[in-house]
């Protein structure tokens, strides 16, 4: 195995058998390194390997070249327990993206510099699994590098955790809250209620909302009618629930200019029918 790049001391590129690019982490694997060298592998405690589309989206080497391999062993380990909590299989990708951001956050921390999280509020109330990840997280980086970041930026290692859970890039993590956020409103206001959200059908129903916004924002919504017959029996037997959802997908379909399949509005129709159900026999 051959140096094809060295990023810097700590990592290097190589190339598989198809030529895709391989990244490897290891204390001093670039050290005093040139492209063409062998690779010492006994040195190798960590390997990459990205995608073509992981590679457009971001410049990745120039990321690598600034963040340290304390810097990955953190983020691996904050998303390998993201892992076990949440059972799912992150990309390598978001690893390099969230160490990128700790590395960042520790240099706003020795500047002096605290930056607000204007979403924190709107991050526990949605998100407040991954939440406890984002503060298990600032223990972890605590115990690596002795800094106790302030919990805002739990709420931004959060987003990092929804991120990867859906295992697609989001562009728009604070439109993607927002969205969230004023569909809570319109129900609210739909239902002429409070809701309750320490239930699990509010946790449900928000985790239902984030894939629905995910699939909006990427232009990956289908239209497909449903079989009508299904629609009827769901607005009869849940009527309050339905005019909710009614209300809930005209507004995503005005505020966010997209059309829905009607298989939408029976999901809604349930999510809310339990919430509403819940709220009421407490």
């Amino acid at each position: 195995m051959k140096i094809f790049k060295v990023i810097n001391n700590n990592i290097v590129i190589t190339l598989d058998q198809n030529n895709q690019e391989i990244i490897l982490m290891g204390r001093g694997l670039g050290f005093k390194q040139r492209p063409g060298n062998n690779i010492d592998e006994n040195l190798i405690e960590k390997r990459f390997s990205l995608s073509s589309s992981d590679n457009e989206e971001s410049s990745v080497s120039q990321l690598l070249s600034n963040i340290s391999l304390e810097d990955i062993r953190v983020a691996t380990q904050i998303l390998n327990y993201a892992e076990d909590i949440f059972n799912t299989k992150v990309s390598d990708s978001k690893v390099i993206a969230l160490s990128d951001h700790i590395h960042s956050a520790l240099e706003r921390y020795n500047s002096g510099i605290e930056l607000k999280n204007n979403l924190l509020w709107e991050i526990k109330r949605f998100y407040p699994k991954e939440f406890t990840v984002g503060k298990e997280a600032l223990d972890i980086i605590n115990q690596q590098f002795g800094i106790k970041l302030p919990e805002d930026e739990a709420g931004f290692i959060t987003m990092h955790i929804v991120e990867a859970q859906m295992n697609q890039t989001i562009d728009d993590l604070d439109g993607l809250t927002q969205f969230i956020q004023k569909v809570i409103q319109i129900l609210k206001y739909a239902c002429h209620q409070e809701i309750d959200e320490h239930s699990a059908y509010y946790y449900r129903f928000v985790t239902h909302l984030r894939y629905l916004a995910q699939r909006i924002f990427s232009n990956q919504i289908s239209v497909e009618k449903t079989d009508s017959s299904m629609l009827e029996i769901i607005k009869l037997q849940y009527p309050d629930a339905y005019q909710a959802a009614e209300k809930v997908l005209n507004f995503i379909q005005n505020e966010y200019n997209c059309r829905l399949a009607s298989d939408e509005l029976i999901y809604l129709t349930i999510h809310i029918e339990k919430l509403i159900r819940h709220t009421n026999t407490d």
